[in-house]
């Protein structure tokens, strides 16, 4: 499924009414019919209060007050403004809740909320604002909305909940916290990513009549990272004829002294991915901890006494023999020290003739890629994948934690045109880009966060781009099967606790799991 911003949503409105021929008003219908569907269903007993604004997304909110008044249920209908403000599209609905009797209370002046009645209410519809909203709400509607989080009732917002805007930031002022939210087509990016999720509650996306080529369309630009998704562009199979070098050979930097354990646990969840061969290179004192602890894992050794040219000298050995890489996995447990800036260095200058074409940075690789960006872009011809944590983000990008967790999907897009890589901004509802094209991934728990987890999802992934997939894919669906992998940990156990070694033990789990036949 897409997901879309308020222009592309605008978009799909626009061509099916004036291409397709489907009036705003029928649409209008079929939208408010959606949200009375499910207030119907909710609702108990005491009055619904709809409250409305006066652009389209009230005519969605009259339409519901209407139809759930026919219906017998007692409705109380709030009109945030004027009424002869109201949208062309709405008018029409707003007389039919005055031809039906409706009671109807105007919130509008100073102090509006002081007459949101919402006495003997059970149920609130937000109705107040539409996907085209952005900012902060003005003070009269900022009243509104906090006397509704204030209510302890049960919300369902119509679309989007007010004072969120559609694209992905979080509110820059009051929002509604709904229960649900009741979309219409397809989900905002705003209801996927977060910190808008925590505002929608439970979202139900209502099919209103958009024609299905416009909800599929190519132009996009954002796909939810689903089961389906993974299915589409996920093969195992192998031919019988296969040998282990044409399922790709690995090689792995990191687990430099004192961090082994992260490299290990790349290096088990990629063959956990069905890689076929792994190198792993680190320093001449951690190999001998590592080696033998992944029996599949071949190692070689950087002969650090020699310092930054021991450095160099290893990497130059690395590639002067007669095996070849196929991918390059940079950084989990590598260190911020002389050493691991001297093999950095050395492995970006490397990189052009290494014959290697799509690399992973991670972990302390991004560090020091934060530094090498200030001298010179990355290597040419080579497709690279980066996979930072808000911290790691916030460096490359010389910006604020909080300012980048508060809008994430334009962070993500800021750090793909920022370094010409596919961007994978981890997080709960993980975001890929690679500049044009962004994935949502769908899967994860809270347990994820632990020690070593972003270390099993690059081998994760460095294991799948090895499989021929876009690097975009391979990043999308390399955080789905990762956050899967935990969820499947969690079910298992019974209990919100994981070890990252858990989620390395349920890879192939949940890669199994996306071709079986009751996989949704």
């Amino acid at each position: 499924m897409k997901a879309v911003t308020a222009h592309e949503m605008r978009r799909i409105d626009r061509e099916t009414i004036e291409v397709m021929g489907i009036p705003a008003g029928v649409l209008m219908a079929l939208a408010g019919g959606a949200v009375a569907d499910l207030a119907r269903a909710v609702h108990r007993d005491g009055i619904v209060a709809v409250l409305c604004g006066t652009g389209n997304n009230g005519g969605d909110g009259f339409v519901a007050a209407a139809r759930l008044a026919e219906e017998g249920i007692a409705v109380r209908l709030f009109l945030a403004g004027e009424a002869d403000r109201v949208s062309p599209d709405s008018a029409a609905y707003l007389k039919l809740c005055l031809n039906t009797g409706i009671p109807i209370v105007t919130l509008a002046g100073p102090g509006p909320a002081r007459d949101l009645d919402l006495e003997g209410c059970s149920l609130i519809i937000d109705a107040l604002l539409g996907t085209g909203f952005e900012g902060a709400v003005r003070s009269n509607m900022a009243a509104i909305i906090g006397a509704i989080n204030a209510s302890g009732l049960t919300v369902i917002a119509v679309d989007v909940p007010s004072g969120l805007p559609s694209d992905g930031a979080g509110p820059d002022g009051p929002a509604v916290r709904a229960s649900y939210t009741v979309t219409m087509g397809l989900p905002k990016i705003s209801l996927v990513t977060w910190p808008g999720r925590e505002y929608a509650g439970e979202v139900r996306v209502a099919d209103i009549g958009f024609p299905r080529r416009l909800l599929e369309s190519g132009e996009l630009a954002t796909d939810l990272v689903d089961a389906g998704y993974a299915r589409a562009r996920l093969s195992l199979e192998r031919g019988m004829d296969t040998h282990k070098g044409e399922a790709g050979h690995l090689l792995l930097v990191g687990g430099f002294d004192f961090m082994e354990g992260a490299i290990m646990l790349s290096a088990m969840s990629a063959f956990e991915a069905g890689v076929g061969l792994a190198t792993l290179l680190t320093t001449e004192t951690a190999r001998p901890i590592i080696a033998g602890k992944v029996p599949e894992l071949m190692t070689r050794a950087i002969p650090a006494s020699d310092g930054v040219v021991g450095a160099q000298k290893g990497v130059r050995e690395l590639f002067s023999g007669d095996r070849r890489y196929d991918a390059l996995v940079l950084g989990p447990g590598m260190g911020r020290n002389g050493l691991s800036r001297a093999v950095f260095g050395a492995l970006m200058d490397a990189l052009p003739e290494s014959g290697i074409r799509r690399v992973l940075v991670d972990g302390d690789g991004l560090y020091h890629l934060s530094d090498h960006l200030e001298r010179s872009p990355l290597p040419a011809g080579i497709d690279f994948v980066l996979t930072p944590h808000f911290g790691e983000a916030s460096r490359l990008l010389g910006e604020p934690v909080e300012a980048i967790k508060h809008s994430r999907h334009a962070a993500a897009l800021r750090l793909a045109l920022r370094t010409g890589a596919v961007a994978l901004l981890k997080g709960p509802a993980s975001i890929a880009t690679d500049g044009k094209r962004h994935l949502v991934n769908t899967t994860g728990t809270p347990a994820l966060g632990t020690a070593g987890s972003g270390d099993v999802l690059s081998g994760l992934t460095g294991s799948l781009l090895l499989r021929g997939m876009a690097p975009l894919d391979a990043a999308g669906i390399g955080a789905y099967l990762h956050g899967r992998a935990a969820e499947l940990a969690v079910e298992a156990s019974g209990v919100m606790v994981l070890k990252a070694g858990d989620t390395v033990s349920h890879i192939r789990k949940a890669m199994a799991e996306l071709f079986s036949d009751n996989s949704s």
